[in-house]
């Protein structure tokens, strides 16, 4: 790939449907975290990830990785919209990923194919119909996004903007860790 890209990977919240922090959980041999955020390293040049709620183990596991730029977010008890502003205050590249640090089975195979889509302001996967994670952005989102107020969300800012959804084989781009159940469904996917 001769393209650098960024990906803020959102990794701040407390976990509270889950009834424990569902980052460090195991998964394929690792936990959530380091999959996700190893999936997308596979493609992407750099991960910026938004810490808050125990962001001290998560400085442990990635503070010496020069792929891995930590951001703190002190506002992590507020909605993700204020890690989202955080995280692309760092963006550099032309192009970035927003992906969520609960999905840890999203592949290498959505991110290069989302990538193939130049020049679209907003690129999202969908399986079945259904949109998912991670979002390709233009750098040109950056400034609208920082200029919202935090009682926005994502889609207030991509609503002005076109926007692509395009087809992916990969149903693990649906599929988040937000309670127990869907912690379940995921360990039953890692076969």
């Amino acid at each position: 790939m001769n393209e650098t890209i960024d990906c803020v990977m959102l990794a701040a919240g407390e976990s509270r449907r889950m009834g424990e922090w569902k980052l460090k959980l195991p998964i394929e041999g690792s936990t959530v975290i380091e999959c996700s955020v190893g999936n997308a390293l596979t493609v992407c040049s750099r991960i910026i990830l938004i810490t808050g709620y125990r962001a001290g183990e998560l400085r442990e596991l990635f503070g010496k990785r020069d792929d891995v730029t930590i951001v703190y977010n002190p506002g992590y008890k507020k909605p993700m919209f204020s890690s989202i502003k955080l995280g692309v205050s760092a963006v550099v590249t032309e192009r970035f990923f927003i992906a969520l640090g609960d999905m840890p089975l999203v592949d290498r195979s959505v991110y290069e194919t989302l990538l193939r889509f130049k020049h679209i302001p907003v690129v999202i996967p969908k399986y079945k119909g259904k949109k998912g994670h991670p979002l390709l952005l233009s750098k040109e989102l950056v400034e609208p996004i920082s200029q919202f107020n935090e009682k926005s969300t994502l889609r207030d800012v991509l609503a002005i903007y076109p926007t692509l959804a395009v087809p992916v084989d990969c149903r693990h781009v649906l599929v988040d860790i937000d309670d127990s159940q869907d912690y379940g469904a995921v360990r039953g996917i890692d076969t």
